[in-house]
């Protein structure tokens, strides 16, 4: 593989979890702009704060994946991660208050913010098991395939 075909190649990976880090965040997000509007007595949504979201998810993902190397997907959590931690949660919470999605009120605001906390220390140790169960999965492939080389071996 030439330098063009693996640096398109780790773009497009990029890409997709970028994609994949969008949706599960804007999940939560939408999930406490929804939990926050039926708590106010509304069980309506304005679809620009929910395009918003998206928007907000998109770049955060982009910030998250290159200026903090991926942390939630990181062995462990040390002070490049606790920032990247941090500092896209408090990103979240400022275009929330900025943006107005909880009715200008600071207090749901910093609400939000730590529920973002929560959310990406929560895709954290999720992503940490999944990491592990793929490992155990590949140990696996690999013990089977290695007991097949050596019928073969031996015929």
């Amino acid at each position: 593989m030439n330098r063009f075909e693996e640096r398109f190649e780790r773009y497009l990976e990029n890409e997709i979890i970028i994609d994949y880090k969008t949706c599960a965040y804007f999940f939560c997000m939408a999930f406490f702009y929804c939990c926050y509007r039926i708590s106010q007595g509304s069980f309506q949504a304005n679809v620009v704060f929910l395009f918003e979201m998206i928007v907000d998810a998109y770049v955060v993902g982009y910030i998250q994946v290159y200026l903090f190397r991926n942390f939630d997907e990181a062995p462990g959590i040390g002070r490049r991660e606790a920032a990247g931690l941090l500092v896209c949660s408090l990103i979240h919470g400022s275009a929330a208050h900025l943006l107005g999605w909880f009715d200008g009120r600071r207090q749901a605001a910093v609400w939000f913010t730590l529920f973002m906390i929560a959310c990406y220390l929560t895709l954290y140790v999720c992503n940490r098991i999944r990491r592990r169960a793929d490992t155990e999965k590949l140990n696996r492939m690999l013990a089977e395939f290695k007991k097949e080389e050596q019928r073969h071996g031996e015929k």
